[in-house]
């Protein structure tokens, strides 16, 4: 908890509480696997094991550089929930039934579909469709250009399904953003190699499927939530831009133009639409060519 909120802190201006960050976020890893190391004991045991593993994802959620470790932490909740809480064996030697956990419904079939439901405002349903219908359109066409630098079954299929959220919006913003969990099920349920290879710093062309699949989420989780728990996933529109801002510096040029042109517009238009938010606080917010005004002129042309 100390990690997550110096991140979390760091996120917001406050660059001294970067170190500590990474020291509890070190010293909570190293925990997590001494207990993992030995059978879970008892629900409460199951419980802090699972609670760790969601501030540390949560953390990475926090962090310049933790797109894909975050996505990383998503399976590791998965992996504990199936294999480090019990629940595996029969009779006194059955252990704690992940269903009889504090957090069951964080992993289990239709928990998050459920929860996303009872968070969201029935006013929300349907939307404008003129205004997102365009925003999504072209969120679309941005996906769609991404296709060629595919090079895997699951980069494929994860990015068929963003496409299917991306134009549900104009239905309903709250069914696209339950239907996200299917992402995170992909990933969850990938084979090793694949989850490594599509994770992999390198692999650019996953590098920006990501950075759309966050933006899209971002924003359709801010249409869809009702007002108090949209305002408790504040912190994740720095974190937008945090993480899209990173991909514009480290991109090879030739991954730059035309991908992360959506990307970076609607970063822009982040200050737009989004108050208290100066486009000034990355420097990817500015447009590809560093100029505040670059980028806005590319908002408002459009």
């Amino acid at each position: 908890m100390m990690g997550l909120a110096a991140s979390h802190l760091t996120l917001y201006g406050r660059a001294e509480c970067a170190p500590h960050a990474l020291a509890h976020r070190v010293k909570a890893i190293k925990a997590l696997n001494d207990a993992l190391s030995r059978p879970c004991a008892s629900r409460a045991e199951g419980d802090a094991r699972f609670a760790t593993i969601m501030a540390l994802t949560f953390q990475a959620s926090c962090m310049p550089e933790g797109m894909t470790e975050f996505l990383a932490m998503i399976r590791g909740c998965h992996v504990i929930a199936r294999t480090a809480m019990g629940g595996h064996g029969e009779g006194k030697d059955r252990g704690v039934q992940f269903e009889e956990s504090l957090f069951s419904s964080f992993v289990e079939e239709g928990g998050y579909y459920d929860n996303v439901w009872s968070l969201s405002e029935p006013s929300r349903l349907v939307l404008q469709r003129e205004n997102v219908g365009l925003l999504m359109e072209e969120a679309v066409a941005s996906l769609r250009a991404l296709a060629p630098l595919c090079g895997s079954r699951l980069e494929v299929e994860f990015l068929v399904s963003l496409e299917r959220v991306a134009k549900m919006v104009k239905a309903s913003a709250v069914q696209a953003f339950a239907d996200l969990s299917d992402q995170y099920g992909m990933l969850s349920r990938a084979a090793n190699p694949d989850f490594a290879a599509f994770t992999d710093p390198d692999n650019h062309a996953t590098q920006l499927i990501l950075i759309h699949f966050n933006l899209i989420e971002f924003h359709i989780g801010h249409l869809a939530l009702g007002g108090a728990a949209r305002n408790r996933f504040a912190f994740r529109r720095r974190t937008c831009l945090a993480w899209t801002d990173r991909l514009c510096r480290t991109l090879p040029e030739r991954y730059r133009r035309p991908y992360l042109d959506w990307p970076i517009k609607y970063c822009t238009g982040m200050a737009e639409w989004l108050p208290r938010l100066p486009d000034e606080l990355y420097p990817a917010a500015r447009g590809l060519d560093g100029s505040v005004g670059a980028g806005r002129r590319q908002l408002t042309s459009s």
